[in-house]
């Protein structure tokens, strides 16, 4: 259920997702060397790890979601925004690719803060040790 659940939440994202979406974040916070690592909420329950490969992983215990879970992504920085990353799933179902396209609103050595357009979501993450 927990995975037709996060489908559906795909499909959603990609009809909402607009060229005008949200707008980004301030440039002067953004370090894009500081993404790659684990990342997490600050009550320790949801998790992204963005490893130098491309590659990441997520994962939410609020909804019994264990690292061994996690739902894998690619990632990459968008080349003609300094404060914009895309993030890709890959559906189970089908192999369609579904993008999610982030502005990053801060990213130092401790915090990473993002929004993703088509959920209209704030992501507020410090750095896992």
């Amino acid at each position: 259920m927990k995975k037709l659940s996060f489908v559906a939440l795909l499909l959603l994202t990609v009809c909402m997702t607009s060229c005008n979406g949200l707008g980004g974040g301030n440039t002067s916070n953004v370090d894009k060397s500081q993404i790659v690592g684990k990342w997490m909420t600050a009550d320790e329950m949801y998790f992204e790890v963005y490893n130098s490969d491309g590659t990441g992983k997520e994962w939410d215990l609020r909804d019994d979601v264990t690292e061994e879970e996690a739902t894998s992504f690619t990632w990459e920085f968008d080349e003609s925004a300094e404060d914009k990353f895309f993030k890709y799933y890959k559906m189970e179902i089908s192999d369609a690719i579904v993008p999610q396209y982030c502005n990053i609103l801060e990213l130092t050595s401790t915090n990473f803060k993002y929004n993703n357009e088509g959920l209209r979501a704030t992501y507020n993450l410090i750095r896992a040790n």
